[in-house]
């Protein structure tokens, strides 16, 4: 699985970055490389992650079941701040149970790789792209 550091502010992988294993010009390692490359400082997203949240529209839907939807904004608001709206209040449990598995999930790939659970940027970063595969299925 590859992983990449990212600016905690754009969420965009930070150009010219590579592992510290990195031992130039013979040997450049592109991808972060978890228990080398960790520092409290930065922030990783990864395939993993990105491929657990690809079919989370899909499950908000199957969930919503009706024709009602999420708005971007709704979406952003559900995962990272657990608010159901009002519209969707009769589906709050079930929305809400998959926001948990979904974090656990991504809580879990990172303890996996990085010995901690994901941290505030990447996860706002993980939403951010959970919205954009959204709008381009």
């Amino acid at each position: 699985m590859g992983w990449w550091k990212i600016d905690r502010a754009t969420g965009q992988p930070i150009a010219g970055e590579h592992s510290a294993l990195s031992r130039p010009p013979e040997l450049v390692l592109p991808n972060a490389v978890p228990s080398v490359d960790d520092d409290e400082a930065d922030c990783y997203l990864g395939d993993g992650p990105g491929d657990m949240g690809s079919g989370l529209p899909a499950e908000f839907e199957a969930a919503i079941g009706d024709g009602r939807s999420l708005t971007d904004q709704q979406l952003r608001d559900c995962l990272l701040g657990r608010v159901v709206p009002q519209s969707l209040a009769d589906r709050r449990p079930q929305l809400l149970q998959l926001v948990e598995a979904f974090w656990l999930d991504i809580d879990g790939c990172y303890e996996d790789e990085w010995g901690r659970p994901a941290r505030p940027a990447e996860k706002r970063w993980i939403c951010e792209d959970v919205i954009e595969r959204r709008r381009h299925k």
